[in-house]
């Protein structure tokens, strides 16, 4: 059982004021047993806190009455039997010199949902937010919005509270994780809680216990970081800021001179040509300080002053944004890596024909620039009246060169830092009974697919051991198509990174949703998180609540059989039947020996797929949907998308 010492320690650092007994006397719990609580059905449920050494404590709750007494060190726990579903509200009395009564308490299902940014992503962001928003009148579905820490142990208790789902509520909760609990509520009418707990751009390992890191070298290893110097997020974001402080070059200034290089009469044939997007560095300037980059674009005469947008994309450190010589905004980083910058054309600037766009960007230490590799174009765009592309090749032309600044120490992220994460967001819940997990995060570790394919099993088996139940669900959701679509079979790090994923489909009672039809190559946040939740809830309703004839997953594969210069595939989760959808199948690779792929042509053929390459005699290995982002058509009938796959081994 995990202890509150970190609790009781905080709260004995106060006894140069108060007494030990007029601070003890009152009996406490973690925040997660609050009001509106919902508690997990079916399952021994340990209400636990801290109250007067020796304390006599009463837990009165739909019948039941359980006591204890608080140890010598004030802390105690009470284990109710299992409570039976209860969608009537109901409260929690707990009794010792104090009595505190926890409000509009259900009795239901509780999942725990966390990973990265995908789902960090909130209903206000995804399609048809507005309809969402307002129909969203659930008052059995709550949510218990984990706020944002990082700890270097792990915490017993968290900030949070419990929020009913209404309209007011809902635009702030995690929009799978919200689907999700819709989904099997308006089927099954079973109250639904979430703990809701992700955080953007954050790595598997931040969410990993450090014990679990330490068993395997070949995984991330808890960062070399002197506990004090992270306990909280914002101890540890100070240490970071004042780390950087000490190095980074500080702006001076635009020079007056250099503001004629924003004119339209300003000639800049001389400058250097660069790519853009694209950083400092991988232009040939390996150089901190302020570098100016210029382009020209041809805008319609109907936009003519007409208010509009100049989108750039992320940029890192600072920037100056100027149209036709004007100063439209700036926008520091605020010591971050890279900020997207979207910035308003006043009307008045907007020509007919030719306008020049300048950017100065002010580079105080690392990589700077404009973020070389997101997909989306810069551009120039009027609401509901299209967008003009920005040539990719610009002039550059150096303002103040500095030598690249050193930092003393290069300190992750905290998003990054090993088991940080879990220590805050994760750990305070293990004595927390849930019906299982819902997990979406791989972005950060794609480049790491190899490391991942170990890390996140791990990661999986940790979280159902801490909880005493290595049955319990994990379900989570495979990286989604993004980025520019390859005209010839390559390989990339997203495609490992879904083989990966689907890796941990070994372990028993997984799931994962499969998004490859539902991504954006222009966004790493999709908007469809409707589908997804609904994906992740197909697992649930066949494993979890009994619907053993729901379909759960798009077309899996088995094997292949080479049939002279045909490769036949077999799939399972065929779903009543293979489809092509619009038609035709795409996205299927073949190779020789040599490991050469080529475009295949595919058809189906029963419960199977044949592919071939009439320059392949000898067809050896299939890839299907091997790419970041695939043009793949092959479903079952369903409505779910084929799995990735691939059959040669590197």
């Amino acid at each position: 059982m995990i202890r509150l010492s970190h609790r009781v320690g905080c709260i004995l650092g106060l006894c140069v004021v108060l007494t030990a007994g007029d601070l003890r006397a009152d009996v406490s719990m973690p925040s997660i047993f609050s009001d509106n609580m919902v508690l997990q059905q079916g399952k021994p449920v340990p209400v636990h806190g801290t109250a007067a050494p020796s304390e006599k404590i009463v837990v009165e709750i739909c019948g039941q009455r359980k006591e204890t007494t608080a140890d010598a060190a004030g802390n105690w726990q009470v284990p109710l039997e299992p409570l039976a579903r209860l969608s009537a509200p109901t409260s929690m009395r707990v009794i010792g010199t104090n009595t505190v009564t926890i409000e509009n308490v259900l009795i239901g299902d509780v999942w725990l949902a966390s990973g990265q940014s995908n789902m960090a992503m909130r209903v206000s962001g995804v399609n048809n937010a507005a309809e969402e928003i307002k129909a969203a009148d659930y008052p059995d579905i709550r949510f218990f919005m984990v706020t944002r820490d990082m700890a270097s142990s792990p915490r017993e208790d968290t900030a949070g509270k419990w929020l009913v789902c209404t309209p007011d509520a809902v635009k702030d909760f995690s929009a799978v994780a919200c689907f999700f609990a819709r989904e099997l509520h308006v089927s099954y009418g079973i109250p639904m809680g979430v703990i809701n707990g992700a955080v953007g751009a954050s790595s598997c390992e931040a969410w990993t216990p450090a014990d679990v890191l330490r068993t395997d070298k070949a995984l991330p290893q808890p960062a070399a970081i002197p506990p004090e110097e992270y306990p909280d997020w914002k101890t540890y974001d100070a240490v970071r800021r004042q780390i950087y402080d000490a190095a980074a070059h500080e702006d001076p200034g635009i020079e007056l001179e250099c503001l004629a290089w924003a004119t339209p009469e300003y000639d800049a044939s001389a400058w250097k040509d660069v790519t853009v997007p694209g950083s400092i560095e991988s232009q040939g300037m390996n150089i901190d300080g302020a570098v100016w980059f210029r382009t020209e674009v041809e805008l319609p005469a109907t936009w003519a002053g007409k208010h509009a947008h100049l989108y750039l994309g992320p940029i890192t450190q600072n920037s100056v944004a100027f149209v036709n010589g004007t100063e439209i905004a700036r926008k520091e980083n605020n010591r971050r890596q890279w900020v997207f910058r979207t910035h308003e054309i006043p009307g008045q600037l907007v020509e007919a024909g030719r306008n020049v766009v300048a950017v100065r960007i002010f580079n105080e230490t690392g990589r700077g620039g404009f973020h070389p590799s997101y997909p989306a174009p810069l551009k120039i765009y009027r609401d509901g009246a299209g967008e003009v592309v920005l040539p990719k090749t610009w002039k550059c032309k150096v303002e103040l060169g500095l030598e690249p600044a050193e930092m003393a120490r290069n300190l992750p992220l905290g998003y990054h830092v090993p088991s940080a994460l879990f220590n805050a967001m994760i750990a305070p819940f293990t004595q927390f009974p849930v019906r299982g997990f819902l997990w979406y995060q791989g972005e950060s570790n794609a480049g790491r697919w190899k490391q991942h394919t170990a890390l996140f099993p791990a990661m999986i088996t940790s979280w159902r051991k801490l909880w005493g139940d290595e049955t319990l669900p994990f379900y989570f959701v495979q990286l989604a198509s993004y980025q520019a679509r390859r005209e010839e079979p390559c390989d990339e790090a997203w495609a490992f990174m879904r083989e990966s994923q689907t890796k941990a489909l070994a372990l028993p009672n997984t799931g994962m949703a499969v998004t490859i039809d539902i991504g954006d190559a222009m966004d790493v946040h999709p908007k469809n998180k409707q589908d997804v939740g609904k994906r992740l809830a197909l697992w649930a309703k066949r494993d979890c609540y009994g619907d053993t004839d729901t379909v759960v997953s798009g077309p899996l594969f088995a094997s292949t059989v080479v049939e002279g210069n045909r490769i036949r595939i077999n799939f399972t989760h065929i779903g009543g039947g293979l489809v092509a959808e619009g038609g035709e199948l795409k996205g299927f690779a073949i190779a020789g020996p040599d490991k050469v792929f080529r475009w295949a042509k595919a058809k189906i053929d029963g419960d199977s797929v044949l592919v071939w390459n009439q320059s392949i005699s000898n067809p050896s290995f299939v890839r299907y949907a091997w790419a970041s982002n695939p043009e793949c058509t092959l479903h079952n009938a369903a409505g779910l998308p084929a799995v990735p796959f691939r059959t040669d081994k590197r």
